[in-house]
C-alpha cells in the first residue's frame, strides 16, 4: 500500500509539466498526451488525477493566483502611503514584465480562453475580485475619496486601479515598445495619486 506522500508525487510531477508545458506552448498547443509523455507518466495515470486538460489547467492556475494574490498582498502591505502602495503595485507588474514575463503571459491565456471556458472564466473573476479587495482593503478610506464625492467609493476605485495597472501591463508585455508601456505604467502612478 502506497502513503499519501508517494501518491502526492506522480500528481505534483503532472501539475509541474503541465506549467512548463503551458509557458513554452500556451493552452491551445498543449494535449493531455503531450504532458503525460513529458511528465513520464501514462496517459490513463495523468486522467484518473485530472479527469481532462480542463481540469488540469484549472489546478494550474488555482497554484498561480494563489501565489500572485499573496504576492500583492504582501507588496501592498509593505508600503505604508496610498501613493506608494500604487506605485508598489505598479512594480509589481512591472518586474512581472522583466523578470518573469511568462508567468503574465500564461494569464493573458487564461483570459483570453476565460472568453470560451466558463469554469476559467469563474477562476479569473475570482482572482480579479480577491485582488480588488486586497487593493480596497490596503488602501484607507481617506485615500478613496474625491472632492466630487466625499464618500468612499474603494471597491470602485480599486477596480480602476487594477484595471488600469492589469490592462497596461498586458498592453506592455506584448507591444514590442517596452518603454512607452512602462511609461504609461508610470502615468498609471501619477493619475491615480490624484484620486
Amino acid at each position: 500500500m502506497t502513503d499519501a506522500s508517494e501518491k502526492a508525487r506522480p500528481s505534483e510531477r503532472i501539475l509541474a509539466t503541465a506549467f512548463e508545458c503551458l509557458v513554452t506552448n500556451g493552452y491551445a498547443n498543449v494535449t493531455m498526451r503531450s504532458i503525460a509523455d513529458e511528465a513520464g507518466v501514462a496517459l490513463s495515470q495523468l486522467t484518473y488525477y485530472y479527469k481532462n486538460k480542463e481540469n488540469l489547467f484549472l489546478e494550474v492556475i488555482n497554484r498561480m493566483t494563489d501565489q500572485y494574490l499573496a504576492q500583492i498582498e504582501a507588496t501592498l502591505r509593505a508600503r505604508s502611503t496610498p501613493g506608494e502602495k500604487i506605485e508598489a503595485l505598479a512594480d509589481f507588474f512591472k518586474n512581472l514584465i522583466t523578470e518573469r514575463p511568462n508567468l503574465l503571459g500564461i494569464f493573458i491565456d487564461f483570459t483570453a480562453q476565460a472568453v470560451w471556458i466558463p469554469s476559467f472564466r469563474k477562476q479569473l473573476d475570482s482572482f480579479f475580485a480577491t485582488s480588488i479587495e486586497i487593493i480596497e482593503r490596503n488602501l484607507p478610506e481617506t485615500a478613496m475619496k474625491t472632492e466630487a464625492r466625499p464618500e468612499p467609493v474603494s471597491k470602485q476605485i480599486a477596480t480602476l486601479i487594477f484595471g488600469a495597472i492589469f490592462g497596461t501591463s498586458i498592453q506592455t508585455l506584448i507591444s514590442t515598445d517596452r518603454e512607452n508601456g512602462f511609461e504609461s505604467l508610470r502615468l498609471i502612478e501619477k493619475i491615480l495619486n490624484l484620486i
